[in-house]
């Protein structure tokens, strides 16, 4: 199994997609979603929620991903531990993916479809078909 962590602050409209994708994709995998002190109803929305794979974690004051991050990894149930944005929408075979790749000593990354802003680097695109 795989946990999946997502901090998010304020973020919410996001976030609500992010989660139904992934339910929809990966329904069985354990969710960490850590709400950063956001502002906008989320930590109510997350209260709302009835998901035995979702655990929830808050933060009165924003703290920042890279944190978040950390406190979710403490926390995750597995040892194969995923990061995701929570403006992220998860697509058919991600996780498949990511598992088929994912070998001792190997970091395997997958990524979001933005516009070409970035350099030119040694990444390896991998596409579902």
């Amino acid at each position: 199994m795989i946990s999946l962590i997502i901090p998010s602050y304020n973020n919410l409209r996001h976030l609500k997609n992010c989660y139904a994708s992934i339910k929809k994709h990966a329904p069985r995998i354990e969710i960490i979603i850590i709400d950063d002190g956001s502002t906008d109803g989320t930590w109510e929305w997350l209260e709302s929620l009835d998901d035995t794979t979702l655990t929830t974690l808050r933060s009165y004051s924003r703290l920042g991903h890279t944190i978040q991050y950390d406190r979710g990894i403490y926390i995750s149930k597995y040892e194969i531990v995923g990061i995701f944005h929570a403006d992220m929408i998860m697509g058919p075979n991600y996780i498949q993916n990511i598992l088929k790749h994912l070998k001792k000593g190997v970091v395997v990354c997958g990524t979001r479809v933005e516009p070409p802003i970035h350099p030119t680097g040694k990444e390896q695109i991998i596409m579902d078909s």
